[in-house]
């Protein structure tokens, strides 16, 4: 099990590099109230949970 970084108020990009960087596998979906800033607003699994590596990080971005 590896720990998520965290990666709210990142850049998508950044965000995407970090979590790929860490083993993980990246979603990402667009906030109800999208702006198209392209800044996470929200990940899940949260920031600090274990979860396997190679598994997926879903995003949200605003």
């Amino acid at each position: 099990m590896v720990e998520v970084p965290n990666v709210r108020s990142k850049k998508l990009a950044d965000a995407q590099k970090t979590l790929t960087d860490a083993g993980f596998k990246v979603k990402v979906e667009l906030a109800p109230f999208h702006l198209g800033l392209n800044l996470v607003a929200g990940q899940n699994p949260g920031a600090g949970k274990l979860a396997q590596p190679g598994s997926t990080v879903i995003v949200t971005i605003v």
